[in-house]
């Protein structure tokens, strides 16, 4: 039987660390420790993201 040289060969992995680092959340974290540009993007959109929620939360008030 001939592989496929195209297509790596997958591993299962029954490792619990390997379903915690699966996570979204433990994935951007791992990545923005490496990327400091990632870092700065990530938080600036967390600012303009409360920032803008603030607004609403504010203009909702006024009424």
């Amino acid at each position: 039987m001939e592989q496929k040289s195209g297509k790596p060969q997958l591993k299962e992995s029954n490792d619990n660390l390997d379903l915690i680092r699966m996570q979204t959340e433990v994935a951007l974290v791992d990545s923005m420790t490496k990327s400091k540009t990632l870092t700065i993007m990530v938080v600036v959109g967390v600012l303009a993201f409360s920032g803008f929620a603030y607004f609403l939360y504010k203009m909702a008030g006024m009424q």
